[in-house]
């Protein structure tokens, strides 16, 4: 039977909960990450097809048995790895709840578009965007900057967009980012048939930020060159190194060319009320991405993206077969967006910000931005590391080295090789887990603090680890 009684339920539910409560007790003394053992990787992978039905509890027990024990590993307060936040544990309870309720939050009148209405206002609360701009969830970070650039081609196309494509364009736009901007805006502009070849990658400054003086003369030679720019997009945080782009700068300079100005604020965008200072002009933009999942500690998924013209993004997106209009006591969500039928994103939103409330996310974002700042004072205060970039954020980028090593440009490539197979060795001993990136050509270890479990010592553990580790490699290279 496919139905369970209300019994059977509780009792699964709370096998289910049990496995949740098993995997948070044990968290201090389990590794961040172990890898899969291959022999199950190839069980899970190769599973036939069932063909009849199984006891849904040896189910879960099956899950605890076998998946459970091999988490991505962004749980553990020793996880510095990308993004990744651990999850509020009420916001799990809220997916759960979300499930249950089964709601497609196209649109309609029903709890789930009332809790998505109000989970918008707090956001852009939060961030101090406009109150009166468009608003919708979506799965992540990815998909909030294909909204939001997908209304700027609606703006700036000539003609019709949406009737001709461009078909209806005489004249190639032209797109600007950061060489440091995220790898989905590149795909976006793929996606909305733009063209990579028409997005131009602006080298930056030594802070990792976009050259404000090179992006300016790019765009002086794409219109001497007969081409038509058309928006810039900032980072309110960069994955590499948390370096956000001077936007008040931009957002005049987007005024002065008449460019859309849309800001990628997947990472870094929530920390404005942490660090205004660092934000100045982020209400300026026209379109703006964030990530719930990232820094706001809610399961994935969960992005959010804004357009301060709420009738351009309704313009973009809408259109209404005559089966979808009645039950619209507010126009439907699915008029803001690609998607018709949409998960309930919002409840696991409204609990966990009615939990924390904003000054405790203001609390949290500063521990995780100290803490970033104390590893970098650590790593100084060691000879075998070296300190590589530091963003004003959460994000501090380094490297082993050896010592006795000195700087060369053989040394440094060594270094970069040394370092990659190293962050390799620390993933597979699982302990900690962090990952790497390419700075000036370089490979660096990368550790990115979004996470309300780690504390100082979690610091500590993460650099004997790492030179631990390097130590052995070394001592096999010998």
């Amino acid at each position: 039977m496919l139905d369970l009684s209300p019994d059977e339920f509780r009792a699964l539910g709370y096998q289910a909960i049990d496995i949740l409560t098993e995997q948070l007790r044990t968290l201090p003394d389990r590794p961040a990450r172990q890898p899969v053992p291959p022999d199950l990787r190839e069980q899970i992978m190769q599973q036939p097809l069932p063909l009849t039905g199984h006891d849904p509890s040896a189910l879960l027990a099956q899950v605890a048995e076998t998946i459970m024990p091999y988490p991505m590993g962004n749980v553990s307060a020793r996880f510095f790895g990308w993004v990744n936040s651990p999850p509020a544990p009420l916001g799990v309870l809220g997916e759960l709840l979300a499930a249950g309720l089964d709601s497609s939050v196209a649109g309609g009148d029903h709890a789930a578009t009332y809790i998505e209405h109000a989970v918008l206002s707090w956001l852009k609360a939060l961030i101090n965007y406009p109150a009166s701009s468009g608003g919708l969830l979506v799965s992540g970070g990815s998909m909030a900057n294909l909204n939001g650039l997908a209304v700027m081609r609606h703006c700036k196309a000539h003609g019709d967009i949406r009737a001709q494509g461009f078909n209806g364009q005489s004249t190639p736009m032209v797109v600007y980012t950061s060489m440091q901007g995220h790898s989905c805006i590149e795909k976006a502009i793929e996606v909305l048939g733009f063209g990579h070849d028409y997005l131009r990658k602006i080298p930056v400054n030594a802070a990792y930020q976009m050259d404000i003086a090179q992006l300016r003369a790019q765009i002086e030679a794409d219109r001497a060159a007969g081409l038509r720019p058309v928006c810039v997009v900032a980072s309110a945080g960069t994955v590499n190194t948390g370096a956000i782009d001077p936007l008040d700068t931009l957002a005049d300079l987007c005024a002065e060319f008449d460019l859309w100005f849309h800001i990628d604020g997947s990472y870094g965008g929530v920390a404005a009320i942490a660090r205004p200072e660092l934000y100045k002009g982020m209400e300026r933009a026209d379109s703006l991405a964030i990530d719930a999942h990232k820094w706001l500690y809610i399961p994935v998924e969960c992005g959010c993206v804004f357009v301060r013209d709420a009738q351009a993004m309704r313009d973009t997106f809408s259109l209404i077969p005559a089966y979808l209009r009645d039950d619209a006591a507010l126009p439907w969500f699915s008029e803001f967006g690609i998607q018709q039928t949409r998960s309930f994103r919002a409840l696991k939103v409204w609990l966990v910000m009615q939990q924390i409330g904003a000054d405790g996310y203001r609390e949290l974002i500063t521990h995780d931005i100290e803490l970033s700042k104390l590893l970098q004072d650590r790593i100084q205060a060691r000879s075998d590391f070296e300190l590589m970039a530091t963003g004003p954020l959460s994000i501090t980028c380094f490297r082993y080295v050896p010592q006795l090593v000195t700087h060369s440009a053989h040394a440094n490539d060594a270094l970069s090789t040394f370092n990659k197979r190293l962050v390799a060795a620390v993933q597979h001993d699982g302990r900690v887990f962090l990952t790497s990136t390419v700075l000036d050509g370089q490979t660096v270890l990368r550790a990115c603090i979004v996470n309300f479990r780690t504390m100082p010592q979690d610091l500590d553990v993460l650099l004997d680890v790492i030179a631990e580790t390097a130590q052995r490699l070394a001592l096999q290279s010998t």
